[in-house]
């Protein structure tokens, strides 16, 4: 699926949308098509690696509220289940580079953030946005528990992680789209959709 196509799709999300969340016409039990939009709790493998949305959190940043008027900051939550037999690479950045993303994620300014292996959409539009890999595939993950050798780092086999994409969406959205094309599968894209129901 295009990003072109993608985008016009959660566009019309509100008109085609089926009771389980995900688009109608696209299979609900997934199977690893490309051209499958996979809602919440949803499992696709992709080169060994169980992927599932898992939900959103919200209410986690209250303190950087001040920098947030009139918009909404949420952690939206992927666990990743490392089912191969080698070691994969959640992501690209680097263990130093993590000040810079804490201060892109609390000052607001996801603009200094280069590539991402996300693409986040709500209303037709692309959502400002920030990674984090850990170690836990939980939402309760903490600080203690990002990975190393770059933190959105090594996930060993038979292992499992999260990742958070810290996201601003308007206070009013009902859904969000996700493409999702991971660093240790660079050929492989594929599309999640999470609802306002999905909070974790």
């Amino acid at each position: 699926m295009s990003r072109r196509v993608f985008l016009k799709c959660v566009g019309a999300a509100a008109l085609a949308v089926t009771a389980s969340g995900i688009f109608a016409g696209c299979s609900e039990e997934g199977g690893g098509s490309k051209n499958t939009v996979y809602g919440a709790n949803e499992t696709v493998q992709i080169n060994g690696v169980n992927v599932k949305l898992l939900g959103y959190q919200q209410g986690f940043g209250s303190e950087i509220a001040g920098n947030y008027a009139d918009k909404t900051l949420i952690a939206i939550c992927f666990g990743l289940d490392n089912q191969s037999e080698k070691a994969i690479q959640m992501g690209n950045t680097a263990q130093d580079k993590l000040s810079d993303v804490w201060k892109a994620i609390k000052n607001n300014k996801f603009d200094t953030l280069g590539e991402s292996e996300f693409v986040v959409v709500a209303k037709d539009k692309k959502l400002g946005h920030a990674a984090i890999g850990f170690s836990r595939m939980t939402p309760n993950a903490g600080i203690g528990d990002i990975l190393g050798a770059g933190f959105l780092g090594t996930l060993e086999p038979q292992k499992s992680g999260c990742i958070k994409i810290y996201a601003i969406v308007p206070s009013d959205w009902e859904q969000i789209g996700i493409q999702y094309t991971p660093y240790f599968a660079p050929n492989e894209t594929r599309s999640f959709v999470l609802n306002r129901s999905n909070q974790l």
